[in-house]
């Protein structure tokens, strides 16, 4: 059998990765999360349309069997490690900051693309909810229950409840998500050998909890309900990690034990890129380091029409609004293809032709 075929020598490539260490954060990338059948039905250059290489941004994510291109590992600058955020929840700054320096300079899986992602900023990485208490106050002979967050006033004729500023969550220091916010600071004062800070080197999976928890929530941090009070956790604690980042990875799907996994709505295609960039913007987030991560899914999204497969009705609502397009245009990220990655491979063709 003949050698792979590399559509980049890799030994060029990997010096100009050398070169501009900001090549992973600045141009079009993306990250390949998947088993090796999918990475060949991506990566041959017999496939359907051009292959997905290095000379179009392609990564892969460890741990994996076989490297992107060649199975025998030769690959080893377009292969990203991997950290898990369930492991960093309980460290200090400093040692999540020390844990994800020691992976990009000594990988477990023994890639030099001095890249590392977390997997994944989920739940436990909130700032919790607004605690609401309850107090019982008697108004000529009726007793009246009143929320924290109200005042009750008694007046000539009876009472009424004012309601007062709606209250954030108080962001505990030793939180989660603050504490993954301090290590990135202290990485991004840390000088990576090959330019730029070390802090640049993580990416981040941003879970589906925290994509829709952002996109449906109300309010200017997003945590209120539909009735204006604070049933939601806020994300303020960690937003400055992902600041600092040289990447942003927000998970399109729903994954559940019951249902697998399972494309987000188009309801929340068409709302939750769009809030989700607007909003960590505040916080410093380039739009331009937030990439869209699209996944199988056993059906269309639920409430769309016409839109052809699965695969295809994802790519469509990709490009279905401004703010969308302007995310998938960074590049965008396969996970668990399994037997749809040659429909992945042809709609980023569709999207990407000629680049």
């Amino acid at each position: 059998m003949p050698p792979p075929r590399f559509l980049v020598p890799l030994a060029i490539a990997a010096a100009a990765l050398v070169a501009v260490p900001s090549l992973a954060m600045a141009e079009r990338m993306s990250i390949v999360y998947d088993d090796q059948a999918a990475v060949r039905a991506l990566t041959d250059p017999s496939g359907p349309g051009p292959a997905i290489g290095v000379d179009r941004g392609a990564f892969r994510q460890d741990p994996g069997i076989g490297g992107l291109f060649d199975p025998a590992g030769r690959d080893s600058g377009y292969r990203i490690g991997k950290v898990s955020a369930s492991l960093l929840a309980d460290l200090s700054p400093e040692g999540i900051a020390d844990r994800l320096q020691d992976e990009i300079d000594d990988p477990q899986y023994g890639n030099t693309s001095g890249l590392v992602a977390v997997d994944e900023i989920g739940n436990t990485y909130n700032d919790g909810r607004v605690k609401v208490s309850y107090s019982y106050k008697k108004v000529r002979g009726k007793t009246i229950r009143v929320s924290s967050l109200n005042r009750l006033i008694v007046t000539k004729t009876g009472w009424r409840l004012a309601k007062g500023p709606v209250p954030l969550p108080v962001i505990a220091p030793d939180s989660p998500g603050q504490k993954m916010s301090d290590a990135m600071r202290l990485l991004a004062a840390r000088a990576y050998p090959g330019g730029g800070s070390y802090a640049q080197r993580v990416h981040f999976y941003v879970a589906p909890a925290f994509l829709t928890s952002i996109s449906d929530g109300r309010g200017p941090h997003h945590h209120l309900g539909l009735d204006g009070k604070p049933h939601r956790a806020t994300w303020r604690g960690v937003m400055p990690a992902l600041a600092r980042s040289g990447g942003v990875w927000l998970e399109m799907y729903h994954h559940s034990a019951a249902t697998g996994l399972t494309s987000l709505s188009a309801a929340e295609w068409k709302k939750a890129p769009r809030v989700f960039s607007t909003y960590s913007g505040i916080f410093g987030v380039n739009q331009g380091r937030i990439h869209l991560v699209i996944s199988s899914s056993p059906g269309p999204p639920e409430g769309s029409s016409n839109c052809g497969s699965p695969m295809q009705c994802q790519w469509s609502l990709a490009q279905a609004t401004p703010a969308a397009a302007r995310l998938l245009s960074n590049g965008p990220g396969a996970y668990s293809l399994g037997s749809q990655a040659e429909e992945w491979r042809t709609e980023f063709n569709r999207v990407f032709a000629g680049a």
